[in-house]
């Protein structure tokens, strides 16, 4: 109020002046028209009463109500040029008496010349009103021009001034900035972070992405409200490039952030065995029969340890070894699905695999947990039914296939095998359904000259063709 006060009692001192003198002065010679004079002095204390309490209503109360947020200096500075513009306008022509039309001809012949002059600095002025109204980013952020990065320095009505990590200062025309393509980061915001790093085929992703994940996490500046994320984004000639996804809250850290996270990369691969991966060309020479050889012992290892294949000789294990298969699933990866068609079972080599059954809601729900040695499918590979239950991944799970052929060429060899196996899946069966409320057909289903027949059948033994 105390801004608004002083310009209407200047204006109350000065008609007060001009009505003494046009009451006192003569009305001769026009004396009494040069005190229009003094009259436009009082609308012109006037006219500042009105532009200040027009800011004060529009840009004091009505835009933060609205924006939210403080008006910008430009924008009091072009409210108020308007505002008096108008007020002197009115001045000239009512008080004043003069004709503006002259003059108005002759200023519009100047804005086109001053126009075409400063062509480029009014396209500066208005994109610099644009940022002050609109302000997309403030003092203090970092924003990215022209794949350039830097924080934000000041925000004239001519030119934006950005500070770069090299602690330069570019200074960007306004019209430029409104046109350009700009990424902005505010400052105190979770900006995020993609940084590309490459690692061996040979390291399994479960156990990359835990070990970056959890040294990107302990760096300085990482926001510790986001876990960083990993993941793989392509396969690439000589290694799997993986991807870092982490926040920040000042993103002009960014640059000293990447390198002290390759850093910590590197410690980790080489705590962990793990080979910095280089474009590269090898000639290997590895004897195949050495390593096919050793795989077929660990595999009769394995087989060995199935219960179900106790009383198999060593060569009839040796037999099987040679005719399984190996397959490697992620965590949580599904490796059989009930109702699925199947002729093989599978032998956990290394891992954990968890059974899932429906519970009386529908739901699945987990029956048992399987670990190395564990085998699971042993109906669908001695008699072909489908597969009774879901099994899933629970961690990292690499399994021995042992299909129907397998089976096939021992029982060519020994048709005595199909009664042992049979005894030995009874056995099995009725250890996993003691818990559970048997009727009358399922007994005889789980029955030893129950399955033996099914084997025959499957099989197409003799006597069951």
């Amino acid at each position: 109020m105390s801004r608004i006060r002083w310009p209407l009692f200047v204006s109350l001192i000065l008609l007060l002046v001009y009505a003494a003198l046009y009451f006192a002065l003569p009305d001769e010679a026009g004396i009494r028209l040069q005190l229009k004079y003094v009259l436009a002095a009082a609308f012109v204390a006037v006219s500042m009463a009105i532009v200040r309490a027009v800011n004060y209503l529009l840009l004091d109360v009505g835009f933060p109500r609205r924006k939210g947020r403080e008006a910008p200096a430009l924008l009091r500075f072009l409210l108020s040029i308007i505002v008096y513009s108008f007020l002197f306008v009115l001045i000239f022509h009512f008080v004043l008496m003069m004709e503006l039309s002259g003059v108005l001809a002759t200023s519009a012949v100047v804005s086109v010349i001053l126009g075409l002059a400063l062509q480029d600095t009014l396209q500066n002025f208005f994109a610099g009103v644009s940022l002050h109204i609109e302000q997309p980013f403030h003092i203090g952020d970092a924003i990215k021009v022209d794949n350039l990065v830097g924080r934000v320095e000041s925000v004239t009505w001519r030119t934006t001034a950005i500070r770069t990590n090299d602690n330069s200062i570019i200074i960007f025309p306004n019209s430029h900035v409104a046109r350009a393509h700009v990424e902005i980061f505010p400052y105190g915001n979770l900006n995020r972070r993609v940084l590309r790093f490459p690692a061996p085929y040979s390291a399994p992703p479960e156990k990359v992405i835990p070990l970056i994940r959890d040294a990107v996490q302990a760096v300085p500046n990482v926001s510790p409200e986001r876990t960083p994320v990993v993941r793989m984004a392509e396969f690439a000639d000589s290694s799997i490039t993986y991807e870092i996804l982490y926040w920040v809250k000042d993103y002009m850290w960014t640059p000293d952030m990447d390198a002290r996270i390759r850093e910590r990369i590197w410690y980790v691969y080489r705590r962990n065995d793990v080979e910095i991966p280089f474009p590269h060309r090898q000639l290997l020479y590895r004897p195949q029969h050495q390593e096919a050889d050793q795989r077929a012992r660990d595999y009769e290892e394995a087989i060995r340890r199935v219960e179900l294949f106790e009383l198999l000789t060593d060569e009839e294990t040796e037999a099987m070894a040679a005719g399984v298969g190996r397959h490697l699933y992620a965590p949580g990866e599904m490796i059989i699905r009930s109702g699925d068609a199947g002729d093989s079972m599978f032998v956990i080599y290394r891992g954990k695999a968890e059974v899932r059954l429906p519970s009386v809601n529908g739901d699945l729900q987990t029956v048992a947990v399987l670990g190395e040695g564990d085998f699971f499918g042993e109906m669908a590979l001695f008699t072909g039914e489908p597969r009774a239950a879901d099994v899933a991944a629970v961690e990292e799970v690499e399994l021995l296939e042992i299909r129907k052929g397998c089976i096939e060429n021992l029982l060519a060899q020994n048709e005595k095998l199909a009664e042992a196996f049979s005894n030995r899946i009874a056995e099995r069966q009725a250890r996993l359904a003691e818990h559970a409320a048997r009727t009358p057909e399922m007994e005889e289903q789980m029955q030893p000259r129950t399955i033996l027949r099914r084997i025959r059948q499957f099989f197409r033994m003799r006597g069951e063709r």
